[in-house]
């Protein structure tokens, strides 16, 4: 190959022209001024179409005479258009006035060469190839962009963190879908512009004071910090942040804040918390049952001598009170070792009876505060279950129940017993009332009172009755409810549900079995 063919450039072309001479003179003018082209000729509507939809390679350019015996050039310019395609199209004439190539110009033609002065026909050619090439890396680059936005939306959109971006007033201008999740607000409320920062964080001017500490640092800088869902529920949340654009002016920067949602690390830390207390109350119970198991038992055989003497009725009558609350304190004991073990002799449960004990327990107390005791017990059916456990939990709340009314002049104890169906098991079973007319409680405490550890009494309290309760019931398949008020008329009402079937009948039947009575 020759150098002269080496440095032309290659284009293919597509020719609207109806004569073949001057088809000829202009593929010699395009060879003489550079060009290796490789031209294809048509002249009617339908050979233009099949050149342009056809299997041929794709068209560099097309040259197109303005007028034809049955064809156009602003006829082939629409088909290009309807076409979608974008190839530099040069309209070339001999007769076409002035007026008429400014309209084919507007119509969408890239220039306008006179026959008459085909030298400016390679430099247009040259031109308009650059254009398209640019033009092709323009869209290029645009579909790129586009393609990488669609990726970095669906990323964004699919990640755990919330995303927030606002601008130096404090207005959202975008947010991702976990947003709407951790804080309650949609996309639109957020980039309506009604909500800006500071009705997110509550502390704004500290979270700012951080937030330019961070971007000194180093986005890999982080805080923990609080901010506030619509519902008005404040969250803990870890805050990182950055700059989108640093160089711009302090008026026109806009700021990215990421939010990762710290509820249930901080519950985890809580409940982790909450086991180490719980095990170390383990510990130590084990040791007090340890410990007092000796005296006990001493106290058990003094008790049973001095039984064994001549005494008064009465004073007989109270070693006896004696000696079943000995019993009840190694049950205590030996309870607080075992909570979790399932009960090996789970027992038919006379709920009247329980708690007839356990009023008697505290017959004194509520004599020395006046406290008048009402029974309604209608439940004429048993329960099958650790009696020992149901017993502990009616005495937990028949002593809180006192406790809450030791201000009071006149305490009133409302003890309830009813067959029912439970309104959302179906389950038929025994639903239990025990209710007080003391202080009450407020909303806080109602909430966390059912928490371990969590105690209205001081010091004197454990904190760990009524979670014991709860657990117990749970454990007998049963439901606890609480309802209290601190406005007059004030008091708590405790509402239990326990299943006729509690689990534990099997276990019951067993137990009850010629097998197992003779074993």
């Amino acid at each position: 190959m020759s150098p002269e063919l080496l440095n032309k450039t290659r284009i293919r072309v597509l020719l609207v022209e109806d004569s073949e001479d001057d088809a000829f003179l202009l593929q010699r003018h395009l060879d003489r001024s550079g060009f290796e082209a490789k031209v294809h000729r048509v002249e009617t509507v339908e050979g233009m179409r099949a050149a342009l939809t056809g299997p041929r390679p794709a068209w560099d350019i097309i040259l197109a005479d303005y007028n034809l015996p049955s064809f156009s050039a602003p006829e082939a310019l629409r088909l290009v258009h309807s076409l979608d395609l974008d190839i530099p199209f040069i309209v070339l004439s001999g007769i076409i006035s002035e007026e008429t190539a400014v309209t084919a110009m507007r119509a969408g033609a890239n220039d306008y060469v006179s026959k008459q002065r085909l030298a400016r026909l390679g430099p247009a050619i040259q031109r308009e190839l650059r254009e398209a090439i640019q033009r092709r890396e323009r869209r290029a680059a645009e579909t790129a962009l586009r393609i990488s936005e669609r990726r970095f939306h669906r990323l964004v959109e699919a990640m755990p963190l919330a995303l927030l971006i606002a601008d130096a007033s404090g207005r959202v201008s975008y947010c991702n879908a976990s947003v709407e999740k951790l804080l309650g607000y949609s996309e639109l409320e957020l980039r309506s512009g009604r909500i800006t920062i500071d009705d997110i964080f509550p502390r704004t001017t500290e979270m700012t004071v951080h937030l330019l500490q961070m971007i000194a640092s180093g986005p890999e800088d982080t805080i923990e910090i609080e901010c506030i869902r619509k519902d008005g529920a404040h969250v803990p949340i870890l805050l990182g942040a950055a700059l989108l654009n640093p160089e711009s002016p302090a008026v026109e920067q806009q700021m990215a804040a990421f939010l990762a949602d710290l509820t249930e690390q901080k519950q985890s830390h809580e409940t982790m918390k909450q086991t180490e207390k719980l095990a170390a109350a383990g510990r130590l119970a084990a040791s007090i049952a340890h410990e007092i198991n000796n005296p006990l038992e001493a106290v058990t055989n003094c008790l049973y001598l001095l039984q064994r003497t001549r005494l008064e009725d009465h004073a007989r009558e109270y070693i006896t009170l004696a000696q079943n609350e000995l019993e009840r304190v190694v049950h205590i004991t030996t309870q607080t070792l075992r909570f979790y073990r399932q009960s090996t002799r789970p027992v038919e449960i006379d709920l009247e009876e329980l708690f007839e004990t356990v009023l008697a327990l505290y017959e004194i107390r509520m004599r020395a505060h006046n406290v008048q005791v009402t029974r309604e017990f209608r439940a004429t059916r048993s329960i099958v279950g650790n009696d020992g456990e149901i017993r502990q939990v009616l005495a937990n709340l028949v002593s809180n129940a006192i406790d809450a009314m030791m201000q009071q002049e006149n305490g009133h104890l409302l003890l309830r017993t009813a067959e029912a169906r439970h309104w959302s098991t179906g389950r038929e079973g025994i639903a239990i009332t025990v209710a007080d007319n003391g202080s009450g409680m407020d909303p806080v405490v109602a909430r966390r009172i059912f928490e371990p550890f969590y105690s209205t009494k001081g010091i004197t309290g454990t904190g760990l009755g009524l979670w014991v309760s709860r657990e117990i019931i749970t454990k007998h398949h049963g439901v606890i409810q609480l309802h209290s008020r601190t406005s007059p008329p004030s008091g708590t009402v405790f509402r239990l549900f326990l299943p006729f079937d509690t689990g534990l009948r099997n276990s019951f039947a067993a137990s009850q079995s010629p097998q197992t009575a003779s074993s």
